[in-house]
């Protein structure tokens, strides 16, 4: 892998067995890997969405609404506990293996649990079984997930000596993509559909259709090759024996990405979860209002990741990271101010602002900076530790804790300081750490 500048710009890979670059290839490792990544997480967001249309009424039906909501918010919950354990699992694989068959076998176990989900039945048909299978399932769904992104990166970087910010960030694109799509699967069918089509079949047809994308992302992984940084490792023997032990063996990196992933995940989901939901039902704004701001602001991000990877290229990584948690911080009090306003207008800007400019400018530039801090031998393992253990904390937990501290002091305050203190850690995240030097033979 490449070492980085002084400034924490990554630098082209050093290793001399490496092959001559191929640009065609390059660019069907980042086409497969970017549209498998939107295929994985159009399913993992599409059951958040789900969560909170259908699933209450359809799963837990004997509950009073709101803990029905909550109980279906518990389940979305398990796939944020499983992606650590099924990022071990893809990490000690990926760096085993290769990141191409492991990426493939994500993909499969992603879609067909997504499929199987839009197959369950229903409480009023099975009783208690249906919610039993549908933690199960989404407990796959999460697996899968946890070791997406860091192997979808690798295949892409991986086939690209040059560029990597630019590159990475089409992984990063993908994931709000897949966020859209999840969303949008759902705007559409409650516009055409009155409830109880809804409730009697239309919510399966989404989770049904993602064996569409499956078919597609699989075969373009398929025909894509390993990658050449890791097709040396193997030639040359020098495969490590315990990628998950040699990941960990010097920490300071692994650290270093669980903090700036906490840092970035707790504003992400206390906005895109806790603030959206604070907004409807407390405040009382209609709900178009808080999915617009949703979809506005991951629809930007989408197209602006790319270009903030390729400003990391050109000024580097840390730099920007740096500056986007800063303005993740800053953010944290307006966001809460711009709320309390009710106007429709300023939210929707203000979330667009906060996940499209300032959050896409940290996730941008996150797969070269990331790749650039590990070895090649036990790069997906060291990656995949630290970002999904922080999506526990980050992500199922961030939103949980902020509605505890709304509950217990009556006001938003508390929410504002956590979005703050979370930014810290990530900013001593980025300072903690050091990219490592390409190995020679």
């Amino acid at each position: 892998m490449s070492a980085t500048t002084a400034t924490g710009r990554p630098a082209a890979s050093a290793h001399p067995t490496e092959p001559p670059p191929d640009p065609a290839g390059a660019r069907r490792a980042v086409t497969a890997a970017s549209l498998g990544t939107v295929l994985e997480w159009y399913d993992f967001f599409l059951y958040g969405t789900a969560a909170a249309l259908v699933f209450p009424v359809l799963f837990f039906p004997g509950e009073d609404p709101l803990t029905g909501v909550l109980l279906s918010f518990a389940v979305y919950a398990t796939g944020f506990v499983a992606r650590p354990l099924g990022g071990l699992v893809s990490g000690y694989f990926g760096d085993r293996i290769g990141r191409r068959r492991t990426l493939i076998a994500t993909l499969l176990v992603m879609g067909i649990a997504t499929a199987l989900i839009g197959l369950l039945p229903t409480h009023a048909q099975v009783g208690a079984l249906a919610p039993m299978l549908l933690v199960a399932l989404r407990l796959v769904q999460g697996a899968a997930t946890g070791g997406e992104w860091s192997g979808a990166v690798l295949l892409a970087l991986e086939h690209a000596p040059s560029r990597r910010g630019l590159r990475g960030g089409f992984i990063s694109s993908a994931v709000y993509v897949g966020l859209v799509l999840g969303n949008l699967a759902f705007v559409v069918l409650v516009a055409v559909l009155d409830e109880a089509a809804l409730l009697a079949w239309g919510w399966r047809v989404p989770f049904v259709a993602s064996l569409v994308l499956l078919a597609v992302a699989a075969y373009l992984r398929w025909r894509v090759d390993e990658s050449p940084e890791f097709a040396a490792v193997l030639r040359d023997g020098r495969r490590a024996r315990r990628p998950l032990v040699g990941a960990v063996r010097r920490p300071r990196n692994v650290i270093a990405v669980f903090l700036v992933r906490l840092g970035q995940n707790t504003s992400f989901y206390v906005i895109s979860v806790f603030c959206l939901g604070y907004a409807s039902t407390v405040l009382g704004m209609p709900r178009w209002v808080t999915l617009t701001a949703l979809l506005a602001g991951a629809t930007v991000a989408a197209v602006l990741c790319p270009l903030w990877g390729a400003l990391g290229d050109r000024v580097g990584p840390r730099r920007v990271v740096l500056v986007a948690l800063g303005g993740l911080g800053v953010l944290a009090v307006p966001l809460f101010v711009v709320l309390d306003t009710g106007s429709a207008a300023l939210v929707i800007a203000v979330v667009t602002l906060a996940i499209g400019f300032v959050n896409a400018a940290a996730d941008g530039v996150q797969p070269a900076w990331f790749a650039s801090l590990f070895d090649v031998r036990v790069r997906y393992s060291g990656i995949t530790i630290g970002r999904e253990a922080a999506s526990i904390v980050g992500g199922g937990l961030a939103p949980l804790a902020a509605t505890a501290l709304l509950a217990a002091t009556g006001h938003w305050w508390p929410i504002a300081a956590l979005m703050l203190g979370s930014a810290v850690l990530g900013v001593l995240g980025a300072a903690l750490a050091r990219p490592v030097a390409a190995p020679r033979a």
